[in-house]
């Protein structure tokens, strides 16, 4: 067991300054929580649109991630394969009682940074909330989510009792899981469709619903469902099917991340979502050739 003090009012640090990390430093500047925002050059004030559409002028506290002032928890609300690049720069400043938190889409980052950092208390989330930023300045609240954590390694139950109710606030309502990975598994199936067939076909989220889709959408949610019962982890098909059609008409005006990417000719988090569940499947012996089709076609975008 893990056996980090914390602080009674922790310092939290935020990576980076994309849409999700910007909508949670606002959080904490709203619940007046001790916060900076680790980034490579000074930041401008940010003009926030809320979910109510009420606006806000944020001058979020900034440090230089080259120069962090002193953190409790450091939040990585970044791309799945900017958390061991961003790890590696900080890793002078971090020290073993430090939290990290792990925010993004996809999944096999919390094994690497276990095998990093071994001896520092480890939560990955993941939240449906939607935040977009049209410009540097700029950031808008798009939707209201749900939220979900959990422990990676145990830990004493003073840290938890420190540290839960301070990420629960942020993007609520906030549910903990004493094994995530069910959650993450959850949220991977949705991900693999929705994120590679609007990057592929070029479309809207709800554009998905069109018959036409719904070949694809049976088939990658049934290798995962198969997939994820070969690691332990129960679920029927028909369930992964509803999330994720839950999730495109909650979401049929958004353009999916993995969308943005391919379109800004930026890299996409293809190897965590697709490319994980393949790569989960060979250890299995198991076939996964529409899944694995979305992973090819997407690195040819790329």
């Amino acid at each position: 067991m893990l056996n980090s003090a914390p602080v009674t009012r922790p310092k939290l640090a935020i990576v980076g300054s994309g849409a999700i990390g910007g909508l949670i430093g606002f959080k904490c500047q709203q619940l007046g929580y001790d916060y900076q925002h680790l980034v490579k050059s000074q930041q401008s004030p940010l003009q926030v649109t809320d979910i109510s559409g009420v606006s806000h002028c944020l001058t979020p506290e900034i440090s230089l991630i080259s120069e962090p002032q002193p953190f409790d928890l450091l939040i990585l609300p970044v791309k799945a394969y900017q958390v061991l690049v961003v790890l590696e720069q900080l890793h002078s400043y971090i020290q073993p009682q430090h939290i990290i938190v792990l925010l993004h889409n996809g999944m096999g980052t919390v094994e690497q940074v276990r095998e990093m950092l071994p001896n520092n208390p480890l939560i990955a989330a993941t939240t449906s909330y939607g935040a977009f930023k049209p410009d540097t300045n700029t950031l808008i609240e798009t939707g209201l989510g749900q939220t979900h954590l959990g422990w990676i390694n145990d830990v004493d139950e003073s840290v938890k009792h420190a540290i839960e109710p301070i990420l629960s606030a942020l993007l609520p309502p906030s549910h903990w899981h004493q094994d995530i990975s069910l959650a993450l598994w959850k949220k991977l199936a949705v991900n693999a469709v929705i994120n590679p067939l609007t990057a592929i076909h070029n479309i809207k989220n709800g554009e998905l619903k069109n018959p036409k889709y719904q070949e694809t959408i049976n088939r990658i949610c049934e290798e995962i469902t198969r997939v994820m019962d070969a690691a332990g982890y129960s679920v029927s098909h028909a369930e992964l099917v509803k999330n994720v059609l839950q999730v495109i008409s909650a979401t049929a005006n958004n353009y999916s991340s993995m969308h943005q990417d391919i379109k800004l000719r930026r890299r996409s988090e293809i190897a965590f979502i697709n490319g994980y569940v393949s790569a989960q499947a060979t250890k299995s012996h198991i076939e996964v050739p529409y899944n694995q089709r979305m992973f090819e076609q997407i690195k040819r975008l790329e």
